[in-house]
């Protein structure tokens, strides 16, 4: 059985056994669409908006979209790290979350390390924001450690 990968997992792109239409295949539509969903039909006025947000995004190199989602990581760690929350009223911030932190970290070390030179003229800012981040949990790991002392 063939399958196509989607980023919500494998689907089927072969009839079942029993000439049904498998998961992945709508009756008249394209091998690997998604079933019609249930609900009102979708009207031109939606599928047209839906086409223009994928024109704009489509007119953006992908890379720079995935360099931003790692900035997004970096900034991520930052709020989780508790050093970008504003103090509330009190003067407090947020106690650190190093699991959040250090997960968001790992996802943006993934994306950096991972793509390497495929970043192109993005590839030192964010290896260089890769490196800062990892020093600030650093700090505010061995900052909490004196806390708990």
């Amino acid at each position: 059985m063939s399958s196509l990968w989607t980023p919500s997992g494998e689907v089927p792109l072969e009839p079942e056994r029993d000439g049904a239409p498998g998961p992945g295949l709508d009756p008249g539509g394209a091998p690997g669409a998604p079933p019609a969903a249930a609900g009102p039909p979708v009207s031109e006025e939606e599928l047209a908006a839906v086409r223009e947000v994928h024109d704009q995004i489509r007119s953006t190199p992908a890379i720079d979209v995935v360099a931003n989602h790692a900035v997004q990581l970096f900034e991520l760690a930052l709020v989780y790290l508790g050093v970008a929350t504003p103090p509330d009223e009190q003067g407090r911030v947020p106690l650190p979350d190093l699991v959040g932190a250090g997960l968001a970290i790992d996802a943006m070390a993934a994306l950096v390390d991972g793509l390497g030179s495929r970043f192109a003229e993005h590839e030192e800012t964010l290896r260089d924001a890769l490196g800062q981040i990892q020093m600030l949990y650093v700090r505010v790991a061995d900052e909490l450690e004196h806390e708990g002392k």
